[in-house]
C-alpha cells in the first residue's frame, strides 16, 4: 500500500519522526559522512538531535539520527543509501 500525506500504510502514518541507528567502522570523518548521506535525502536532519556513541574497543561508532520519514519508499531510499556506504556495517 503506498503513502500520501498522511495515508496509513501497514499501522504507520506518514510523515513521521523516525529515528535511525547507524553503525559502522570508526574513523574522524564517519559522523560528517553519515550525515552527508542522510541530508541528502533527509535535509531536516538536526545535527543536536544525533546521539554517538563508541564501541568498547573504539573500533565502532554508532549514531541514532531522527528525520522526517515521508514514505516507506523514503525509508527504503534512505537504508539503501547508508548500506551502499563501505564504512557502515549495520543500519537499524
Amino acid at each position: 500500500m503506498n503513502t500520501i500525506n498522511g495515508e496509513k500504510t501497514e499501522g504507520i502514518e506518514y510523515p513521521i519522526l523516525f529515528p535511525i541507528k547507524v553503525i559502522g567502522t570508526s574513523t574522524p570523518s564517519y559522523e560528517e559522512l553519515i550525515l552527508e548521506i542522510l541530508r541528502k535525502h533527509a535535509p531536516d536532519v538536526d545535527d543536536h538531535e544525533v546521539v554517538a556513541s563508541e564501541s568498547k574497543t573504539k573500533k565502532y561508532t554508532s549514531l541514532t539520527c531522527t528525520f522526517s520519514a515521508k514514505s516507506r519508499e523514503h525509508l527504503e531510499e534512505i537504508y539503501s543509501a547508508l548500506k551502499a556506504s563501505p564504512l557502515v556495517s549495520i543500519v537499524i
